[in-house]
């Protein structure tokens, strides 16, 4: 019996190894590479990238991406812990082996001043030394001279602080204008929030946006040059940031409310709300700046539309609260501007082409209103706006197609040339009259092995 014993625990314990064993193998088959290889394949990302950008797939394709998704699904399950947190780790590295594989070394733009810096270091240098002489009611000589001196100032900052700019880049620059726009507009919503009516509103305006102004300008610019923001990021700032202040105002503007200490605080908010709302919508998905450009396009557009139909309707009813028509027009424009770029990466030529044409569409329907002399406001402000939003859409559309037509990046930097190899290897003919012909291959080439021609096709 004892023996028995012995030789059924050694069986009993070898199973139990073998079975350990054996689960451990079959984690083994899924890894984390191999699940995103699987989540990766060219078919599925494709068709993938169709369902995201609203193109009506076809049933054979549904089909395909509903099952793909439940097999990416069941593999994801099946990975250890260990192998869950290898994915979460690596997946960007290796993202960018699909999305750059032949940058292997990027060379920056040497960064150079360019005449709209000088113009705009030295407007705002000359706006605070203005807005010092309006506060100190400088009357003499002194009040031309410093607006001129402060606005030298400002484009000598180079020279001033060059440690400052040292390793900065045009995204540095766009950053702190951004910022000393938005402070002259947050500083401007201060002062009305604190002066309201009183007698001195112009004085604390002009200084408190003076003060905003730098004071932004250098927040931009540090955040800029230490976390290296998207440029997609930096407009998205500026356009939220912007649309902010409007769309409060005309909120409060429909209670009408008389207010302007109230109106100063809801600029405010609006512009703080603004911000933090471009930064969330910046985190969950990477617009680049040709499509903020199409989506500050279609905002505007839309936004006309909305002032159109705000000045039809004041003729028949003068309730306060069809401001929030144009403001509404706002907000649609912005949300469906996100929708429609997600996964068509506008360029920074195709969004400035659509931001120009836009504007060129407008002053054309303005002409158009002033051709024909007409009397509405609802058509002097509607068809420049029609004309703009019909252009938009136009211009739009053509660059979607041709860059989901492209590739999947959409075309973000450049197209990328297909490369055509072909070597010639004539030596492989005598040696493939060498070989042996194993027995039983009844194809007349079956001993040709070594290729004469290698043609390669790279992508």
């Amino acid at each position: 019996m004892k023996p028995n014993y012995y030789f059924s625990l050694s069986l009993f314990l070898l199973f139990i190894a073998f079975g350990t064993h054996f689960q451990t193998n079959a984690q083994g088959i899924y890894t984390a590479r191999g699940y995103w290889e699987e989540s990766n394949k060219e078919t599925y990302r494709i068709i993938k990238q169709k369902s995201n950008t609203g193109i009506v797939l076809s049933a054979d394709e549904s089909s395909y991406l509903n099952d793909y998704e439940t097999y990416l699904s069941n593999y994801f399950s099946r990975l250890s812990d260990d192998e869950k947190s290898v994915y979460e780790k690596m997946k960007p590295q290796w993202d960018r082996e699909i999305f750059g594989p032949q940058q292997t070394a990027i060379v920056e733009e040497e960064f150079e001043w360019r005449g709209r810096d000088y113009a705009t270091n030295i407007l705002y240098g000359a706006y605070y030394g203005a807005s010092l002489v309006a506060v100190t009611e400088i009357s003499s000589a002194a009040a031309v001279g410093i607006p001129l001196l402060t606005g030298g100032l400002w484009a000598l900052g180079p020279v001033i602080v060059p440690k400052k700019y040292e390793n900065i880049n045009r995204s540095v620059i766009r950053a702190s204008n951004t910022g000393k726009f938005l402070g002259l507009v947050y500083g401007g919503s201060l002062a009305l929030l604190v002066a309201g009516e009183s007698d001195n509103i112009g004085q604390t305006a002009l200084i408190l946006s003076s003060l905003g102004s730098i004071a932004l300008g250098e927040v931009g610019f540090k955040l800029q040059k230490k976390r290296n923001f998207s440029e997609g990021h930096i407009e998205l700032v500026s356009h939220y940031g912007t649309i902010g202040p409007w769309i409060a105002g005309a909120t409060l503007g429909a209670t009408q409310s008389d207010n302007p200490n109230l109106y100063g605080a809801a600029f405010l908010a609006g512009g703080v709300g603004g911000i933090l709302v471009a930064n969330n919508v910046s985190k969950k998905y990477d617009y680049t700046k040709g499509d903020v450009n199409n989506i500050s396009a279609l905002s505007l557009a839309t936004t006309g539309v909305g002032f159109a139909i705000f000045a039809e309707t004041l003729q028949n009813d003068v309730s306060s609260a069809v401001l929030l028509i144009p403001a509404a027009g706002t907000v649609i424009g912005t949300m469906l501007g996100q929708k429609a770029v997600k996964g068509v990466y506008l360029n920074k030529k195709q969004g400035s082409t659509i931001g120009l044409s836009t504007g060129g569409a407008a002053l054309v329907g303005l002409g158009l209103a002033a051709i024909f002399e007409t009397d509405s406001p609802t058509l002097w402000v509607g068809i420049p706006s029609v004309l703009a939003l019909a252009t938009q859409q136009i211009l739009f559309n053509k660059y979607k197609k041709d860059n989901l037509a492209g590739n999947l990046l959409g075309k973000i930097n450049k197209d990328k040339p297909y490369r055509f190899s072909m070597k010639v290897t004539p030596e492989n003919y005598f040696v493939n009259q060498q070989m042996v012909v194993p027995s039983g291959i009844l194809n007349p080439n079956g001993n040709i092995s070594n290729p004469l021609v290698n043609l390669k096709l790279a992508f």
